[in-house]
């Protein structure tokens, strides 16, 4: 920890990022008692005003409704899905991971072929289908979705740094000790292994509200009234002439948290991985 702290406090672009993340995580967390629409709230007099008119400091929509308000909304269902994904995806990522990784060949050749056509599976596929069974776009929904779109990729992770662990003497050890399975994999070799698993998660994290930015982008994310920042940009794409600040806010909400959450995600690599 003392070395993650010494790091970051000698890189000014990671503490930017780390600002940036933070600053959208308080948005999501006490932003919407802030704002001072409700990001239902049509003010037809001013649709499509431009920013600080009105009262509306990020402008309006075709529909009259606040720009700022809309995107605070949204970041915390985008928050909401990112994370629980993150973690869902991450748990269950290391728990297939580990136990194809320390059984049999079998079980990891099995293991490969399953991850191998999940992997296949276009997003927006599984999207479909996962919708078509539960019957709609929820934050549950998505956060399933998005979950089992990069459960893989954290499996394989998972399983690569423990075959990279299990033939250690400690490992050896604690079979000698004649410890069960489980507690050798969760108890000697899990917290060995905790550095690719979290920079693997925060990438994730990452990669998670990209998908489900684009999930909204084409119409499969979050519905309206729901502010969803992808879907922000769709609907109001076609004004983009009239009102570009319609468009470019949740774009750049997009951006910024992404590029943020990629920085830190980098840092942490390089801090936790290359200087183990």
């Amino acid at each position: 920890m003392n070395t993650l702290i010494h790091h970051l406090k000698a890189n000014r672009l990671v503490q930017f990022a780390v600002a940036i993340l933070l600053f959208w995580l308080l948005a999501a967390l006490i932003g919407p008692a802030l704002v001072p629409f409700t990001y239902t709230a049509i003010d037809s007099e001013h649709s499509l005003s431009p920013p600080r008119t009105a009262g509306h400091l990020l402008g309006t929509d075709a529909l009259g409704r606040d720009i700022l308000s809309r995107i605070i909304h949204g970041s915390r269902s985008i928050f909401a899905v990112a994370l629980f994904s993150s973690l869902l995806s991450t748990v269950v990522g290391v728990l297939l991971g580990f136990c194809a990784g320390y059984f049999s060949k079998a079980v990891d050749t099995l293991f490969l072929a399953a991850m191998d056509i999940i992997m296949a599976i276009p997003t927006l596929v599984l999207a479909m289908v996962v919708l078509g069974v539960l019957g709609g776009s929820t934050i549950l929904s998505l956060t399933l979705i998005v979950s089992v779109a990069y459960v893989p990729a954290t499996a394989r992770v998972a399983r690569s740094v423990l075959l990279g662990e299990k033939e250690k003497e400690y490992v050896k050890a604690a079979r000698i000790r004649g410890e069960s399975h489980l507690y050798i994999m969760f108890v000697e070799i899990l917290p060995n292994t905790t550095a690719p698993i979290i920079v693997e998660a925060t990438a994730r994290f990452a990669y998670s509200i990209m998908t489900v930015a684009s999930l909204g982008f084409l119409g499969v994310g979050l519905q309206p009234p729901n502010p969803d920042w992808g879907m922000m940009v769709i609907e109001n794409k076609e004004i983009i002439a009239q009102a570009p600040w319609a468009v470019l806010y949740p774009a750049l909400a997009i951006a910024s948290l992404v590029i943020a959450i990629s920085i830190i995600s980098d840092f942490a690599s390089k801090v936790l991985i290359h200087e183990r």
